[in-house]
C-alpha cells in the first residue's frame, strides 16, 4: 500500500493535468478517485515490453475520463428524453411502474425470467447492460445473451403476427 501511495504522489500531477485539460470541475473528487483507481489497475495490467509505464498510464487515464464523459452524456440524454416526454404528454412513470397492458403481459409470457428482466430493465427502464448485470449479479455478457435470445423470440413472434 505504501508503494502505491508513492506511485500516486508521483502521478498526481498527471491526473490534475488531465482534469484541467478536459475542464473537469471535481468538487467531490469523484473524477480524481476514478483516475486513482485507473492508476492502480494500470499497475496490474502493465506490460513493460509494449511501452513506457507513464505513457500507458496517461492513455489509460485519458480513455477512462472519456468513457466517464460518454456515460454522463448518455444519462443526461435519457433524462432529457424523459423530461420532454413528461412535458409533452403530461404523464410520467417511475422506474418501478410497468405498464400493465395486454401486450406487456403477452411479452412476459413469451420470455424466460432472465429475458424478461433484460426487457424490463433495458426497454422499460432505460438501464444499460452493465447496470442490469449488476442488479442481477451476472456479467454484462450474460445480459447480452438474454438480450439476443429475447430479440430472437420477439422477432419470430412479430413475423408470425404479421402473416
Amino acid at each position: 500500500m505504501d508503494e502505491f501511495n508513492r506511485l500516486l504522489n508521483d502521478y498526481e500531477p498527471m491526473m490534475y493535468h488531465l482534469l484541467k485539460k478536459y475542464h473537469v470541475r471535481d468538487p467531490e473528487g469523484e473524477f480524481y478517485q476514478e483516475l486513482a483507481i485507473c492508476l492502480w489497475q494500470a499497475t496490474q495490467d502493465y506490460d513493460d515490453e509494449k511501452m513506457k509505464f507513464s505513457t500507458y498510464v496517461y492513455n489509460k487515464m485519458q480513455f477512462r475520463l472519456i468513457d466517464l464523459f460518454r456515460k454522463d452524456e448518455r444519462k443526461r440524454n435519457r433524462e432529457e428524453k424523459y423530461k420532454h416526454h413528461v412535458e409533452t404528454t403530461g404523464s410520467f412513470q417511475t422506474e418501478d411502474q410497468v405498464p400493465n397492458t395486454d401486450f406487456i403481459v403477452c411479452l412476459k409470457q413469451l420470455l424466460t425470467d432472465n429475458e424478461w428482466l433484460w426487457f424490463e430493465g433495458h426497454v422499460l427502464k432505460g438501464k444499460t447492460l452493465v447496470e442490469i448485470g449488476k442488479d442481477l449479479g451476472v456479467s454484462a455478457n450474460a445480459v447480452r445473451h438474454y438480450k439476443r435470445s429475447a430479440a430472437r423470440k420477439l422477432k419470430d413472434c412479430l413475423i408470425k403476427e404479421s402473416k
